[in-house]
């Protein structure tokens, strides 16, 4: 695996599945923090994770994972169930495989989105940007605060970025190619 040369968004060489639990890891990561990934990490390498060993084999606090579990669980990337285990029954969270391709098609779907309101936001028109803080204002915004930052009363600045303009357009390019290599396979 350390052969392969990594493209932001796939690895070559790699199968879809694991560029989809990469995308996924980084995804959960990210929306959810360290612990979620390792509690994920775990169930890819794993079964299963039983509610009861979770501190012995994670070295996470219970509350903590079943919080995470629970919101991975509503995003349908993990699912609860029951094991016996001799004479007790485990209360144990299984990795939902088959999940993960609407998991992350759904998440790029929203960061799409995201990114599409953002561009419009930029295009729209005169941006005016508060060099403290850096929150941008639309000319309108600009002109009826009295070109000052309503945040820290510094004064607003014109920017005018063709660069950001042109990065989001490739972002939302970038995620439609991955989505649709998603969706043909």
């Amino acid at each position: 695996m350390s052969s392969k040369k990594t493209h932001g968004d796939a690895t070559e060489g790699s199968t879809l599945e694991d560029d989809l639990i990469t995308i996924a890891k980084e995804i959960i990561r990210k929306t959810y923090g360290d612990v979620a990934s390792k509690l994920f990490e775990y169930l890819l390498e794993n079964e299963y994770i039983a509610e009861e060993k979770i501190v012995n084999n994670v070295e996470v606090r219970p509350n903590e994972a079943r919080k995470i579990l629970q919101k991975l669980s509503n995003e349908a990337i993990v699912t609860p169930d029951k094991v016996r285990d001799g004479s007790e029954i485990l209360h144990v969270w299984r990795l939902n495989k088959p999940a993960l391709r609407t998991f992350i098609i759904n998440r790029l779907k929203k960061t799409r989105e995201k990114l599409e309101a953002l561009l419009k936001y930029e295009n729209e028109g005169v941006i005016y940007e508060c060099k403290t803080c850096k929150r941008r204002f639309l000319v309108d915004e600009a002109y009826a605060n009295g070109f000052q930052c309503p945040h820290d009363n510094d004064i607003l600045v014109e920017v005018n970025n063709p660069t950001t303009s042109s990065n989001l357009r490739d972002l939302i390019k970038r995620i439609d190619n991955i989505i649709s290599k998603i969706e043909r396979s």
